[in-house]
């Protein structure tokens, strides 16, 4: 966890689903996007299991707030957790844990082709912001990333996500599929598109 810059807040990116959750955590520093930490629950365990284990990983952390990015695939549907969206339960677990929660409503999500250029800009260097991968701390997401497929949609390359509703098995995890990119694509394109020092202030202290 060197690279953790313990008085800034944590940045989030989520991607919900009825087997698999995932949390990837992450930080701007200058032209940089840190991508700290994921975590990911499957099948019974679901989104308040895994936020404790996101809170107790990161307690000794010293600022003890999150900047949640979200799109509208989080507002009215929840796979009967509870009668409550995943927003609400985002927000209300978090903050059940004593955390203080800044969230960050991104609309509805980027189209396929667009989102696929603005990510491969990043890793190219090309946009504001340019991803690096905790090694340790992101096996699974970073076998992810280089396994997800790509194909040509109606408006040209995207991310195929044809196995996400496979059934799991041991050549398929869940965990090596397109749902943990899906919560990177949500940090890296709300950290790039709303920069935290534009709108939060004192909230985010040195962050640039």
């Amino acid at each position: 966890d060197a690279d953790l810059d313990p008085m800034a807040p944590l940045c989030i990116g989520m991607d919900y689903n009825a087997n698999i959750n995932w949390i990837v955590c992450g930080q701007p520093r200058g032209n940089r996007l840190n991508v700290l930490k994921s975590f990911y629950v499957k099948f019974e365990r679901k989104i308040s299991a895994l936020i404790a284990d996101f809170c107790t990983y990161y307690a000794p952390h010293t600022n003890h707030s999150v900047i949640y990015y979200y799109d509208a695939t989080a507002l009215g549907s929840n796979y009967a957790v509870n009668d409550q969206d995943f927003h609400w339960v985002v927000v209300h677990e978090f903050e059940r844990h004593g955390w203080s929660v800044q969230d960050v409503y991104l609309g509805n999500p980027m189209r396929h082709d667009e989102k696929y250029l603005l990510i491969n800009q990043g890793f190219s260097g090309k946009q504001r912001l340019m991803p690096y991968f905790n090694r340790q701390n992101n096996d699974d997401l970073i076998l992810a990333v280089q396994s997800a497929g790509v194909e040509r949609g109606r408006n040209g390359f995207r991310k195929n996500k044809s196995t996400e509703k496979n059934p799991e098995s041991e050549e398929d995890l869940l965990e090596h599929r397109t749902d943990g990119t899906d919560a990177f694509d949500t940090l890296y394109i709300g950290c790039e598109k709303f920069p935290l020092h534009d709108f939060y202030g004192g909230f985010v202290g040195g962050v640039r």
